[in-house]
């Protein structure tokens, strides 16, 4: 037997399943977080530019006025709320950011990346419960809207617009109530899944994990 056997190989480390799927999903998140949130600062910064190209065009089809009233409208709303989503859309591009970073670099192993993840799940839980509210009167606003201008470009379009009875208040209603109940529960599930991700990675056994990869560095 050589000397060199009586030197003990480094343990190789195992990364724990759940640890790989909280990686995932950060990643996964961070993406269409930093996607999602791009477009919509674009939106937002550039609403004045969007709303004097449609004003100051022309709109073919039925009932233009109707469409360019509604265009309007809805723009208008976005702007009335700019000055509380801007603030939150960039907070959340920085927070997607650290999500993104953090979760690849803790599949590296990396104590620092762990941390940044952490840290990360606990901003987006709480940053997301307050964009919600904000995001969530806009849509409502902006439906009521959409809702209210709808019958005269349907009914500019003779024999193919609004059935006899038919009231395009209600079905936006309907749609609004729906989407109300689905982003609530869409993001009380991304909540517990954050706040199940922290607890995780603040287990003893998962700290000494990475805290025996920081000391096998050094």
């Amino acid at each position: 037997m050589s000397s060199m056997d009586s030197y003990d190989d480094p343990k190789p480390r195992v990364r724990p399943t759940v640890l790989t799927v909280i990686c995932v999903l950060g990643i996964v998140f961070g993406v269409l977080g930093l996607l999602t949130g791009g477009v919509g600062l674009i939106s937002q910064l550039f609403s004045s530019q969007i709303q004097q190209a449609v004003t100051g065009g022309q709109i073919t089809g039925p009932a233009p006025e109707a469409q360019t009233q509604m265009v309007s409208r809805t723009l208008e709303i976005s702007k009335k709320y700019n000055p509380v989503l801007i603030p939150l859309t960039v907070v959340k591009i920085l927070v997607e950011g650290a999500l993104l970073i953090g979760s690849i670099m803790t599949l590296g192993f990396k104590l620092s990346g762990k941390s940044m993840l952490a840290g990360a799940l606990v901003a987006a839980a709480i940053l997301e419960t307050i964009q919600f509210v904000p995001s969530t009167m806009m849509r409502r606003e902006t439906q009521a809207a959409v809702a209210d201008l709808m019958p005269q470009i349907m009914a500019a379009q003779g024999a193919r617009g609004m059935p006899v009875g038919f009231d395009m208040s209600s079905m936006m209603n309907g749609i609004g109530t729906v989407t109300l109940v689905f982003g609530f529960f869409w993001l009380a599930v991304k909540i517990v899944l954050y706040v199940l991700g922290t607890k995780y990675l603040r287990r003893p056994d998962i700290e000494a994990l990475f805290t025996s990869t920081s000391q096998e560095v050094r």
